[in-house]
C-alpha cells in the first residue's frame, strides 16, 4: 500500500510517499512538484529550501521505506499536538477567525493531561467564545512545519466538526491576535478562501464544504 503524507511548509505542500507515480495519479498538480529520491536529510533539505524560493509550487520525497521517510522527518522536527474545529450553527453557517491578516478556523496546542477531543473543544470555545458547543466527527489531520523561538516542529493538527450555537455571543480572543470571529454560509465562503492557507482549504474540503 502506497504511504502518503502531507506536511504543509510556507503554505505549500510537501509530500512524503513510497510511490511518487500513484501519488501524481492521484494529484495530478503533483507534476509541477520538485522531485527528490531518498529520505534522507540531504534530500530535506534541499527540498525545503527549493520550497522557499518563489514559484516552486510543492515538492515530493520518495523512499521505498515509510520508516525511513518519518525516522529522519522526526529526527528534524519537534513533534508538536494540536486541534481544531469547523463549528457550524443552526443556520449551517460555519465559524471562521482572522487572525495575522488570514481567514482561519480556530486551532490550538495540546495542554498537559488533556485528550485531543478535549483540547479541539477548548480552543475553539476559547479562541471564538462560544460556550454552547458540542464535539462532532474527526474530520482529518494536517501537518506543518515551522520554527519558533530557534526550535523547529512539526505539528499535527486534528480537526473535527463542532455544533455551535448562533446566539452565543462571538468573543474573538484579541491575545492570539484573533481580531474576528464570524459566522459564513458556505455559498459565501470564497472571498474568504481566497485569503486562507492551502492547510484550511484542505480540511474544509474534507469536510465536504464548496465554494
Amino acid at each position: 500500500m502506497n504511504f502518503v503524507q502531507k506536511i504543509y511548509y510556507n503554505d505549500k505542500p510537501l509530500i512524503l510517499t513510497t510511490d511518487s507515480e500513484a501519488y501524481m495519479i492521484s494529484d495530478p498538480a503533483a507534476e509541477e512538484y520538485e522531485f527528490f529520491s531518498g529520505g534522507t536529510l540531504r534530500s530535506y533539505t534541499h527540498a525545503l529550501s527549493h520550497m522557499d524560493r518563489p514559484g516552486i509550487k510543492g515538492a515530493i520525497i520518495e523512499d521505498i521505506s515509510e520508516a525511513t521517510l518519518l525516522e529522519q522527518l522526526h529526527a528534524m522536527y519537534m513533534p508538536l499536538d494540536a486541534a481544531g474545529g469547523i463549528a457550524y450553527n443552526e443556520h449551517n453557517e460555519v465559524l471562521l477567525i482572522f487572525r495575522r491578516g488570514k481567514w482561519d478556523l480556530p486551532k490550538g496546542k495540546l495542554d498537559a493531561g488533556e485528550n485531543i477531543e478535549e483540547c479541539a473543544l477548548r480552543e475553539v470555545s476559547e479562541e471564538t467564545g462560544l460556550v454552547h458547543l458540542t464535539l462532532g466527527e474527526k474530520i482529518c489531520d494536517t501537518y506543518h512545519i515551522y520554527e519558533q523561538k530557534g526550535q523547529e516542529y512539526l505539528k499535527r493538527t486534528a480537526w473535527y466538526k463542532m455544533k455551535g450555537a448562533a446566539t452565543d455571543k462571538l468573543m474573538p480572543q484579541k491575545e492570539e491576535n484573533i481580531m474576528e470571529a464570524k459566522w459564513v454560509s458556505e455559498k459565501d465562503l470564497a472571498p474568504y478562501t481566497a485569503r486562507t492557507y492551502e492547510a484550511i482549504r484542505h480540511v474544509l474540503r474534507i469536510a465536504g464544504l464548496h465554494w
